[in-house]
């Protein structure tokens, strides 16, 4: 298994990434559209960490620059119908954390901003992915605001809040967003947390 690739980038496709290590071995990696921006040019050296899949029609290896990225990407293609190039369409077009908050909020809506995911996958993703998905938010998202409101406050309060939000015409996602900013202790209530949110994107 191959952990993670350090090179210098010699090539650079739609997709992937050439990149060519000390010993002058050059890898094709494919990687989201955010890491092919983040990566660098020809010629830069890139650090990568790296999944490999092994498949009847050869191996291919995916690569990522957080290990946040990385955790997802595993994550993701356990789900029956999420391949690597769905995975990696989902990581292209939002952040951890937005998939994070989407997946515990039930939001199908912004998950389908993803090219090649539809409703009906979405859906999927969330169903087996939602419990999950709070554990990788404690894992790698401390103090960087991954899915908080699992430990903070009351659950079901934020929940209501976040909703009366969505109710107002934020997505999910952004009313998820909006609430985790606010610092709400056990007692808050659903019309305070409300008002302080909308102070906070406002």
């Amino acid at each position: 298994m191959i952990a993670y690739i350090e090179g210098r980038i010699s090539k650079k496709y739609e997709d992937s990434l050439v990149v060519v290590t000390n010993g002058g071995i050059g890898f094709q990696v494919f990687v989201p559209t955010t890491v092919l921006s983040r990566a660098g040019g020809i010629g830069d050296e890139v650090f990568l960490n790296t999944y490999m899949q092994v498949r009847e029609d050869g191996m291919f290896l995916y690569g990522f620059t957080e290990d946040e990225e990385l955790e997802l990407f595993k994550e993701l293609i356990t789900v029956s119908g999420v391949g690597p190039k769905v995975a990696l369409a989902l990581l292209s077009a939002l952040s951890p954390n937005d998939i994070l908050i989407a997946i515990l909020s039930g939001d199908a809506k912004t998950l389908s901003m993803a090219q090649g995911v539809g409703k009906k996958v979405a859906e999927k993703i969330i169903l087996f992915l939602k419990e999950k998905a709070g554990k990788l938010s404690d894992g790698f998202g401390a103090g960087k605001g991954y899915a908080e409101y699992n430990n903070q406050g009351n659950k079901d309060v934020i929940m209501e809040a976040a909703q009366a939000l969505n109710a107002l015409g934020f997505s999910m996602t952004d009313a998820m967003k909006a609430v985790n900013s606010v610092n709400a202790g056990e007692n808050t209530t659903v019309e305070e947390i409300v008002k302080l949110a909308l102070k906070k994107v406002n």
